[in-house]
């Protein structure tokens, strides 16, 4: 799978682990049309390229990202990865919000610096949220007197529950490190988040990638269905995953007491 072509991303490929940051430091990484429409191709290739396993976002400098750049006019030129939205395009550069839930694999994002408005938003539709001690949510779209978008109404109450998401906000004041461990806003407060997180993604990308396929599938299922629509759900995707090679090659891996092979089929 070809990476090589984005201009506001950084790409690694190793160990079946993709990394990726986006590379304007000097913007807080800050999004321009042109990061927002290369995000959404990303999450695409991502999802479909059999090398890589589990998906981690880092970033450079004091910010993963400080939401849309409203100083930035030009869309940049229009390609593969920078389109214009479609007259019938319903989310436009908001889209972001679904990119990475849209994988069929871990996702995880490493953040020790800035999450404000639509950073945020991207942040919190990771699987997982590491923290380093200098990290800071904030929703910002009160202070612009804008709308929330990107999915930030979606994640937000989903991960705090509803009374915090409109406090966060309404007040769009900065919640740090600890605060964002506390409340769910986050999973694990860290010295070093990029760190902590390749290590969590060289085990997931170790394990069987139909398990951890379905396991995300059937927990972003949960929250539209009823307790019997999800426990059919669940039997379902278990009757699939009962016939990989993956479930007898872990049998095979506990009799023989040796690391387990997954291939994912």
């Amino acid at each position: 799978m070809r990476y090589d072509d984005f201009e506001e991303l950084r790409i690694t490929i190793s160990d079946k682990i993709a990394e990726w940051q986006i590379i304007r430091p000097e913007k807080l990484n800050a999004m321009r049309h042109k990061t927002f429409w290369e995000i959404m191709e990303l999450g695409r290739r991502l999802n479909t390229d059999p090398e890589v396993r589990a998906v981690v976002a880092t970033h450079e400098g004091r910010g993963f990202s400080a939401g849309a750049d409203l100083t930035a006019e030009d869309p940049g030129a229009e390609s593969s990865s920078n389109p214009r939205p479609g007259k019938n395009d319903s989310m436009g550069v908001s889209g972001v919000g679904m990119a990475m839930p849209l994988i069929d694999k871990p996702t995880i994002a490493a953040i020790d610096g800035v999450c404000a408005g639509a950073g945020m938003s991207l942040a919190l539709s990771f699987d997982i949220r590491i923290v380093g001690p200098n990290a800071n949510f904030l929703t910002i779209f009160t202070r612009r007197a804008l709308g929330p978008d990107c999915g930030l109404t979606y994640h937000l109450p989903r991960l705090v529950g509803q009374g915090k998401a409109l406090e966060l906000m309404y007040t769009s004041r900065d919640v740090r490190a600890e605060e964002a461990v506390r409340i769910g806003l986050a999973n694990t407060l860290v010295d070093d988040p990029r760190a902590y997180a390749l290590e969590m993604a060289r085990e997931l990308a170790d394990g069987p990638p139909l398990s951890l396929m379905w396991e995300k599938r059937e927990v972003m299922h949960t929250w539209e269905a009823s307790l019997q629509e999800q426990i059919e759900f669940e039997w379902s995707a278990q009757k699939q995953i009962e016939q990989s090679s993956d479930v007898r090659e872990g049998k095979r891996a506990f009799i023989e007491k040796r690391k387990a092979n997954f291939t994912g089929r």
